[in-house]
């Protein structure tokens, strides 16, 4: 039984994220466990639907060991407005907003209510 619900929430999860896996942006780039000193990760800024960087960077200190193992890229103000240009651009409600578009906001809690049980079956 266990293992069946398993399969079922397998072939459940990845039937709705097949499609979303295909059109988003790739977020976790980095391997946890190779950030170091001599391989620090890079953090960029999302803009206008891309992943910029900048020409300065500001640097996180690791508290173990004292060394730099993340950059961080950062904007000044000069450098601003592709952001403010794309923020203008953004709707003020989204699509999961429960007053414009119930039947979307009813569909996510069908989501969450169909994983807490498959998950509670494993």
């Amino acid at each position: 039984m266990r293992t069946r619900a398993s399969q079922t929430a397998l072939r459940w999860f990845s039937s709705f994220n097949s499609s979303r896996f295909v059109h988003s942006l790739p977020l976790a780039t980095v391997e946890v466990e190779e950030i170091s000193g001599s391989q620090p990760a890079e953090v960029y800024n999302l803009v206008q639907g891309k992943w910029i960087g900048s020409s300065s960077w500001n640097t996180i200190v690791d508290p173990l060991n004292g060394e730099p193992f993340i950059k961080v890229a950062e904007i000044d103000e000069t450098g601003i407005q592709p952001f403010v240009q794309s923020l203008s651009k953004c709707p003020k409600h989204g699509l999961h907003n429960p007053f414009k578009a119930p039947e979307r906001y009813l569909l996510f809690g069908d989501i969450s209510a169909k994983a807490a049980h498959i998950a509670f079956l494993a």
